[in-house]
């Protein structure tokens, strides 16, 4: 059981330093998500609260990311930096999530539009921006999906140390009542 929490620790630490280019990469491409139209003015994502969200949770999870690492690189694990780890990871993955929800309904709806209120969809228009949005989009899904994955190997470090509870059968259940 010792090696197989050592491999888990080593590929947490893996994923946990695979979360930093693509989060960097993505916050880089988000803030670079702007694009002029002669016929309709400007876009820019610091209009957008979606991306600025995205923005931000990136470097959140950037910085958490490199962090945690180091900490699992240098600490020794004990249950309350077990749970502190869980908890937080937890916490960054639905920042994540819903970031990433937010930002990818924005782009759906400015590829597709909405006829039935009257957007039209606008990527014929900003083709730049929405090609930065997609990969940065892409990107942030790439880093929640390392996320995810160090975030069940948390949870596994955690509830491992506990002991399954004790199966009981019928027979002993009955007899227990009548006392």
């Amino acid at each position: 059981m010792k090696d197989l929490h050592l491999i888990l620790r080593f590929f947490e630490i893996f994923l946990r330093l695979s979360v930093l280019p693509l989060a960097i990469s993505s916050a880089v491409m988000v803030s670079q998500a702007n694009d002029t139209s002669y016929q309709y003015g400007d876009i820019q994502f610091a209009r957008i609260s979606a991306f600025r969200f995205l923005l931000s949770v990136n470097c959140i999870s950037a910085l958490y990311s490199l962090i945690s690492a180091a900490l699992l690189i240098f600490l020794k694990e004990n249950r309350t930096s077990s749970w502190g780890f869980f908890l937080l990871d937890q916490l960054v993955v639905y920042l994540m999530v819903t970031s990433s929800s937010a930002a990818a309904e924005l782009l759906y709806l400015a590829h597709e539009g909405d006829r039935e209120v009257s957007w039209s969809e606008v990527c014929s228009y900003f083709g730049r921006f929405c090609s930065r949005a997609k990969i940065s989009l892409i990107l942030h899904f790439l880093a929640l999906f390392c996320f995810i994955c160090f975030s069940l190997a948390s949870a596994f470090r955690v509830f491992s140390k506990f002991e399954p509870p004790s199966v009981t059968s019928d027979k002993e259940v009955e007899g227990n009542e009548g006392d």
